[in-house]
């Protein structure tokens, strides 16, 4: 058996395994919260749910990964609202933003929110912690833009960045460095381009290109 289906089994095999009681871990939580009143208590409760979403999100983040490694994602495509896209993306991440827009593109509506998900999720954790998406089209190319105000990526990094378990450096710790893997193996799968766009100390720009429909 290669390396590479190793790896793919091993990550199915941690995601799967995990999934489940975390899952419970979080409806006990939420459970116990509307039982606890105590100000210094609620506070502990709440840093312990943050702690397991974001374990919930690596999570997912490895099946994902397990799941394009072997091939098994499909996309299926359509013409895509954005503004639908944005919309449901704002209503899960209070540090995003949005400008309107009346552009569709032909993509896998599922697929394309991942990969804008991923980005904005990297924009809260190590880009400063905000995110604006917008989207714009010439020549018949829509580029929809995550835009950060973190602190920049290097020339160096611009590239790296987008491999398994990296992530640059003077960014906030924290994660296993899957989002961006996860954002370019899905737009690879999709043939849209995908490139961030940075300096160091002016934030990143993440740009996504898809076909316009």
């Amino acid at each position: 058996m290669d390396s590479e289906s190793v790896k793919t089994r091993f990550l199915t095999a941690i995601g799967h395994d995990m999934r489940q009681p975390l899952h419970a871990l979080l409806l006990y939580l939420s459970a116990l919260e509307r039982r606890v009143h105590d100000a210094e208590a609620r506070d502990v409760l709440s840093k312990a749910d943050r702690a397991a979403q974001s374990l919930a999100h690596m999570i997912e983040g490895l099946i994902q990964l397990a799941r394009l490694d072997a091939g098994k994602i499909e996309p299926e495509f359509e013409r895509v609202s954005l503004q639908g896209v944005f919309d449901d993306l704002l209503a899960n991440s209070p540090h995003a933003s949005a400008d309107a827009t009346p552009l569709h593109v032909h993509s896998d509506p599922v697929l394309l929110q991942t990969i804008v998900q991923q980005l904005i999720a990297n924009a809260g954790t190590h880009g400063g912690g905000k995110a604006h998406v917008s989207a714009t089209e010439k020549d018949g190319v829509v580029e929809i833009e995550v835009r950060d105000n973190g602190p920049g990526i290097a020339p160096e990094d611009q590239e790296r960045i987008f491999a398994e378990f990296v992530r640059a450096e003077g960014g906030a710790s924290g994660g296993l460095g899957l989002g961006l893997t996860i954002a370019r193996g899905l737009a690879d799968l999709m043939s849209h381009d995908i490139e961030v766009q940075s300096a160091p100390g002016q934030g990143a720009a993440f740009v996504v290109r898809a076909e316009r429909a």
